[in-house]
């Protein structure tokens, strides 16, 4: 059986340039996608593309700021003329803010950060992706939440603030989209180990994977499996969910 479950179809993610964006990008590809990878830091993004190029893969880079409404905008119409349409959109793109730190020391300005790429920058990208996606007979939106989407996390609360609100975003959109041939749906990650794991824990994976009943950190491919499935048709009927993959951490 072929492992090209994606042939013929074309997708976007975003923050594509390392960790889980990257991964799924490679695996997406290799499943017979045309990706085009879209991130801030242009020399990282076509290094991967490079790579997937030499492993048979079809892909592009485009640069672009989901903070940026004209770069979103640009970003979808190009991949449409590059491709001829688009099928699949991971919303991977998203920042941490500052380490772990109480309210009473938060800033509003790293709030307003957080909500601007996790929640807003989201948003930019859906609003600009849809109608290409019902242009293109339907497809599939997997967006990139966590378990801070589902449970608090003390000295974390911006950040666990847009992934809830970005996890109710995913349910309302499904029941929108639904008729319209488009499946909305979330992964939402454990601790995994990335550089934005290693940024929030001052690289210390240990004090998460105490956490996490399996003993350890995921990795940006266990996430990448997971976007596959809920990108292909075996996920046809799946629309409005949360996949959580973290080891047994809401268990």
């Amino acid at each position: 059986m072929s492992n090209h479950t994606l042939e013929s179809k074309v997708a976007l993610i975003t923050g594509a340039s390392s960790g889980i964006g990257a991964a799924t990008a490679e695996l997406l590809a290799g499943a017979g996608a045309k990706v085009v990878l879209a991130a801030r830091r242009a020399d990282r993004g076509n290094e991967i593309v490079n790579r997937i190029k030499q492993n048979g893969g079809e892909a592009t880079f485009i640069a672009a700021d989901v903070t940026d409404r004209s770069q979103v905008e640009a970003l979808v119409q190009e991949t449409v003329e590059t491709y001829g349409g688009l099928n699949i959109l991971f919303n991977n793109a998203g920042i941490e803010g500052r380490k772990l730190i109480p309210l009473a020391e938060e800033s509003e300005e790293n709030l307003r950060q957080i909500l601007e790429v996790n929640v807003i920058g989201a948003w930019r990208v859906m609003k600009a992706a849809v109608p290409a996606i019902i242009a293109s007979g339907g497809g599939s939106i997997i967006n990139n939440t966590s378990v801070a989407g589902h449970k608090g996390f003390g000295t974390f609360s911006s950040y666990v603030s847009s992934k809830f609100a970005l996890e109710g975003m995913t349910r309302s959109l499904a029941q929108e989209l639904a008729g319209a041939g488009v499946r909305v749906n979330s992964v939402a990650p454990g601790p995994i180990a990335t550089d934005l794991l290693d940024r929030a824990t001052g690289g210390d994976h240990d004090m998460f994977a105490q956490m996490v009943p399996m003993q350890r950190v995921g990795t940006v491919d266990e996430i990448a499996q997971t976007v596959l499935f809920l990108a292909g048709d075996g996920a046809g009927f799946i629309t409005g969910q949360s996949f959580v993959v973290d080891g047994g951490m809401l268990s």
